[in-house]
């Protein structure tokens, strides 16, 4: 059973959280960046500013920018640490739909046997960039989001908690809506620890790379400390917030493809019929409706491609879309057999709707692609039985929410 302990969670106040608490750095243009930049002094963006400062030529210095920046903050009171707390965090998005999840931490070593499945393989290069920048900056801002099956007794302890007033709410451009509830009640802190450690695993619904990160800074910090290390080090835990499988949300991942490999129209269709079976919709846009079910456009027509039961035989693997679409389609008919590198093939995340669609109908409209592929979202339980399987889906084949913000409960590795 995994372990999941409160932190001294680092955090803004109330009078400074909208200003503070941003969108992670990736999701922001470039000059989305500058506006951010030069708009908010106190943002999250500017502590890590080093991080693309191309005027600082060590990496190293950069990161060890970043925690001076952070204490910088602190020592300003834009930040506060409090108390050893669990924390409840809610989103709520515009259209109605709400997330919540509970935000601790979990033991590496759990990760290390298995206890915390993942089911995502990593790019070794940004596992070894964030683990640098983990062992000069000391801090986790962003948790690994993590998901578990359904459990009563927590569900009734994170209500019960969220009828009292958050201490943090702040708001998005867009209209979601991001609270927090601190629990720092004694009593509270111990049945959320005991309800959690009775689960039997969690699992990895996003930030494998943060987790493997994290993985390799705990291995550092135990190889390089200067006395006895007994395990509950904060080193050798991660942030995390826990969200049960029924209160996550996983959209579409679709694709884009550039080429056909040199085969006409009529030669590529012919090639999918070894695989699907091909119902013509001409104009109509129409979206996935169930899993193996791939919805594909083409020269202004779009197709309901259903897989045929013969295209996999490999157990879990087969219940994914994506997989059976590299092994029939991009393997074997376009000549794509490196889906991280070769770029004919451009991902896109979804919408779960028509809307999203759209989107992939205009890219190749205009002529940036030949051909696009939409997929039904992933489920929940075949991702856990690909985490239970011990196996991997291929790239890009889920984008999950909630999308955490980031600072709005920091973790130091030095508390």
């Amino acid at each position: 059973m995994p372990q999941f302990k409160p932190f001294k969670g680092i955090r803004p106040t109330e009078a400074t959280s909208q200003d503070f608490v941003t969108l992670a750095v990736n999701q922001y243009s470039k000059d989305e960046l500058e506006k951010y930049i030069s708009t908010r002094e106190n943002s999250f963006l500017h502590i890590i500013l080093p991080t693309w400062d191309d005027t600082i030529k060590d990496s190293k210095e950069k990161f060890r920018q970043v925690r001076a920046n952070l204490e910088d903050f602190i020592a300003r009171k834009i930040l506060v640490q409090d108390h050893s707390s669990f924390y409840i965090y809610q989103v709520i998005q515009p259209n109605g739909r709400q997330t919540k999840g509970l935000l601790g931490l979990v033991n590496i070593d759990d990760y290390r046997q298995n206890k915390i499945k993942k089911h995502e393989e990593t790019i070794d290069r940004r596992v070894e960039l964030f683990a640098d920048y983990l062992k000069e900056s000391h801090f986790h801002a962003e948790p690994v989001l993590l998901t578990y099956k359904p459990s009563q007794r927590v569900d009734l302890l994170v209500d019960t908690e969220m009828k009292r007033k958050p201490i943090l709410k702040i708001e998005e451009g867009n209209g979601t809506q991001h609270l927090l509830w601190r629990v720092e009640n004694r009593l509270n802190l111990k049945q959320f620890k005991d309800s959690i450690e009775k689960l039997d695993e969690l699992y990895i619904a996003d930030g494998h790379h943060r987790m493997e990160s994290s993985e390799r800074y705990t291995k550092h910090a135990v190889e390089t400390a200067e006395e006895d290390v007994y395990g509950d080090e904060s080193f050798n835990y991660t942030l995390a917030l826990l969200v049960s499988d029924e209160d996550l949300i996983i959209n579409d991942y679709n694709r884009l493809i550039s080429d056909l490999n040199g085969l006409s129209t009529e030669e590529f269709i012919k090639e999918l019929e070894n695989y699907f079976d091909i119902i013509p919709k001409g104009e109509e846009l129409i979206v996935p409706t169930k899993k193996h079910h791939i919805v594909m456009y083409l020269e202004d027509k779009f197709y309901s491609l259903y897989v045929k039961n013969n295209s996999c035989t490999i157990k879990g693997l087969c219940e994914l879309d994506t997989y059976i679409f590299e092994e029939t389609v991009l393997k074997p008919i376009l000549n794509i057999h490196d889906t991280k590198k070769d770029k004919r093939v451009h991902y896109e995340c979804g919408t779960r709707s028509k809307e999203g669609v759209e989107a992939l109908k205009n890219k190749v409209d205009h002529h940036d692609y030949v051909a696009a592929f939409a997929f039904y979202p992933v489920d929940v339980k075949d991702l856990q039985l690909i985490s239970d399987l011990g196996l991997k889906m291929p790239p890009k084949s889920t984008y999950i929410e909630p999308k955490p913000l980031s600072g709005f409960a920091v973790f130091d590795l030095k508390e």
